[in-house]
């Protein structure tokens, strides 16, 4: 397993880290964006507000509307993450920064594995981020989620060389006596 992966480039700490900061910044750029449009809906009158504003009544803060808010703004994040992480290897900052999410031995990961990887990220906060430093001094630049999970991010920028040619054999002379040679043993007319 350590010889499938000793030729590999791993991506470093500060290139994970923003990376990281680029997702972030999605995040809240779709969040923002979506509750610009719900408030802009609301005060149009489209549909109920969220009713956590100034001036709103006690008790309108649980609707059926405030719950598909919810859901959407605890969901977002689980469908970027495991979603790009199983199709694609990478989110969007990893593919900015031209690095991926793969298996130790190389394969890519599937849903199960994304979403595993994505439930470490809570491993590395609850251990106040020292999960996430850990990559700055590991040898493979693992972090504690890739540990758990067996994952390791690679650059995508970074081509191995091909294998090294293999010269073909130079083919042996048949008898002359054998049928299958297309040898006559006469030279060629002129």
């Amino acid at each position: 397993m350590e010889s499938s992966t000793e030729h590999r480039h791993f991506a470093g700490f500060w290139s994970r880290a923003a990376a990281r900061v680029i997702d972030l910044l999605i995040i809240i750029a779709a969040f923002n964006l979506i509750y610009l449009a719900d408030r802009l809906g609301a005060d149009a009158g489209l549909w109920t507000g969220m009713g956590l504003g100034e001036g709103t009544r006690t008790g309108t803060g649980f609707s059926m509307a405030n719950v598909f808010r919810g859901l959407f703004f605890l969901t977002f994040p689980v469908f970027y993450y495991v979603y790009l992480h199983a199709m694609y290897g990478q989110t969007f900052g990893k593919m900015a920064l031209k690095i991926k999410v793969v298996n130790e031995d190389g394969t890519p990961l599937d849903y199960r594995k994304a979403f595993l990887r994505w439930l470490g990220y809570f491993l590395c906060d609850l251990t106040f981020y020292i999960g996430y430093v850990w990559a700055a001094f590991d040898p493979r630049k693992q972090g504690l989620h890739d540990k758990v999970c067996k994952t390791v991010v690679v650059r995508t920028d970074v081509h191995l060389p091909p294998p090294a040619a293999v010269e073909p054999e130079a083919p042996t002379e048949a008898p002359p006596g054998d049928p299958a040679s297309l040898d006559t043993g006469a030279s060629p007319p002129l």
